[in-house]
């Protein structure tokens, strides 16, 4: 069975431009040395998950070997012995076809994976010459019909080429293109409407445009003595809404191996900026520098495109590391990640601010993948350095807080005062999470042990302060899901998160479709009664019970019915919550 015969069965939907890909298979000598070797460099252009090519197995079925494709499409095998092969493309267990190619000694064979690019090919023509366009073929099939000569379309080219050296000027002697008066230059590209993206003809080039939007609705009926649990001195409102997160952003790749992300965020009529990198990409991992999220936790680790329910769990949320500027390397592999982070602050800057510093790993691997099927294992580590201003004489105060599990009403039920005076702190986590067929289960322990500078402290509260010289504030959370329309949850064993989900059958008028429903629960508990001021601990046990219904893979409408218990203090009192939320990526 051939690939254009496999996409007319397969089940995949959600892959339907992989099954399209021609297999062009090309040996290129690269080098004069004779082995007993040799290798193989690939491009895949397609997308996986509406995003990138980023974890399409390829693998070498005579070797048993095998590689992800990154980021930009690549993958490459070394030392490949000289001889036949065979190479097979996989995709979350699912064979997608086997091709033969032969590898010759001392040579590296060129492996192209492009959509409708065979018709286009005139035979003798270079692996990596550029297609005819669509202008091309226009000529062509003008001087064929007579209606210009060749000599005509001679001319029109070298009027076209004069037409761009004008756009060129002169400054200081010296002949420089001035970019804005520079004409677009009629390159063949492939686009993409849904997600949206370009790409260059060969794939060594692509942008597209990103974002998202999280409108959340709540209806809340608070205990009695809930706002002093949250120090709050009034009665809190009992709904509203509020405009979660609006973000625009755009991320590409730059001739293969470079990677970019400039989004920022709308919400509360602020912008603030959220990924802002810049990373270059190896075969097996790549290395970023610029504005991201330190790699910790697994639930904070997938996007909150992605997540279940309406917010992550009061642990996660509460305990999480945050956006920092620095550099990060994370690996490509197919059954483990590990991501290795340093960072110092955020984006602002302050001449009196010293500012921390953090070293943060994350390790994660699946002993168990068949499929859709999964069992996943992870822990990490942060260790942070806090910032000192030297204006105030005082660090800079901590916040690990977390809400009722909706930001509508914004009820600070833990870390409503920010810890002061510490020095330094350190973040741990063990993580586990499995998934059989429509059943996935997800938990994680998270615990912060933070150091204070007992004179600080003294200085600062007086007889408030604490008698402890270190505080532990910890958490965890259990939580699963069953999908009633017979999907699984979408698990990334090379990245130790989840991605996208998408329905078997997207609602639909024309074919009948419902989407995906998907039935969830949740336990969360978060003890931060160890506070640097005496009587501003707070801890909370948090119940929530979901249902999600995914419309289309971009809209999804989540519900939440949630019971807390919070405690400060003498003060315990209750409350009971419901949100919803609308969302539409893209």
């Amino acid at each position: 069975m051939d690939l254009i015969d496999y996409a007319r069965t397969t089940r995949l939907r959600h892959l339907p431009l992989l099954f399209l890909l021609a297999l062009l298979v090309e040996p290129h000598p690269l080098h004069a040395q004779e082995s007993a070797v040799g290798s193989i460099e690939g491009q895949v252009r397609v997308l996986i998950d509406g995003e990138s090519p980023e974890g399409l197995e390829v693998a070498l079925t005579t070797t048993g070997d095998r590689t992800l494709v990154n980021r930009a499409g690549h993958f490459r095998f070394a030392d490949v012995p000289a001889g036949e092969h065979a190479l097979q493309l996989r995709y979350k267990g699912v064979e997608l076809g086997d091709r033969p190619l032969d590898v010759r000694a001392g040579e590296a064979t060129t492996v192209v994976l492009r959509p409708g690019d065979a018709a286009a090919r005139t035979a003798g023509q270079a692996q990596d010459e550029r297609p005819p366009s669509d202008l091309d073929r226009l000529l062509a099939l003008l001087v064929e019909r007579g209606v210009l000569t060749q000599a005509e379309v001679d001319a029109i080219r070298a009027e076209a080429a004069a037409e761009r050296a004008a756009a060129r000027v002169e400054l200081g002697g010296e002949r420089i293109a001035y970019e804005p008066t520079l004409p677009i230059r009629d390159d063949d590209v492939a686009v993409q409407v849904l997600p949206f993206g370009v790409e260059t003809w060969d794939g060594q080039s692509r942008f597209r445009i990103r974002g998202r939007l999280q409108l959340d609705g709540e209806y809340a009926s608070w205990g009695d003595d809930i706002e002093n649990v949250a120090r709050q001195g009034n009665e809190f409102p009992t709904y509203g809404l509020f405009l979660r997160r609006v973000r625009l952003g755009a991320a590409g790749i730059m001739r293969q191996h470079f990677e970019w992300q400039v989004e920022a965020d709308f919400s509360e009529n602020e912008v603030d900026l959220a990924n802002v990198y810049v990373a270059w990409l190896a075969p097996n991992g790549r290395l970023a520098a610029g504005h991201f999220k330190e790699p910790f936790g697994m639930e904070y680790a997938t996007s909150s495109r992605y997540i279940s329910f309406i917010e992550r769990s009061a642990a996660s949320d509460a305990y999480k590391v945050n956006r920092e500027m620095g550099i990060m390397y994370e690996t490509l592999y197919p059954n483990w990640y590990m991501g290795l982070n340093l960072a110092t602050g955020g984006v602002e800057r302050d001449r009196d601010l010293r500012k921390g510093w953090a070293a943060t790993g994350r390790l994660s691997v699946a002993p168990y993948l068949e499929g859709s099927d999964f069992v996943h294992l992870g822990a990490g580590a942060s260790h942070r350095r806090n910032s000192y201003n030297y204006d105030d004489e005082e660090w800079t105060e901590l916040r690990l807080r977390t809400r009722e599990g909706v930001r509508a009403i914004d009820a600070r039920l833990i870390g409503r005062d920010d810890l002061v005076a510490v020095e330094q702190f350190t973040r741990m986590n063990a993580e586990f999470a499995a998934g059989f067929g429509p059943w996935w289960v997800q938990g994680e322990y998270l615990q912060v042990n933070i150091d204070l500078d007992r004179e600080a402290l003294d200085a600062e509260l007086g007889g408030n302060a604490t008698d402890l010289d270190s505080l532990t504030q910890k958490g965890f959370y259990v939580q699963s899901g069953f999908f009633l329309t017979g999907e699984s949850r979408n698990y990334r064993a090379f990245s130790g998160d989840f991605g996208p989900q998408f329905p078997l059958r997207n609602v639909s008028r024309r074919t009948g479709g419902l989407g995906a429903f998907e039935v969830l629960a949740r336990y969360s508990q978060a003890n931060s009664l160890e506070h640097t001021r005496v009587g501003r601990g707070q801890k909370m046990d948090h119940y929530t019970l979901g249902l999600n219904w995914y419309l289309t893979p971009e809209i999804v409408f989540k519900s939440n019915l949630m019971y807390l218990e919070g405690e400060r203090d003498e003060f315990v009192d209750d409350a009971i919550v419901f949100g919803a939320r609308i969302q539409l990526i893209f």
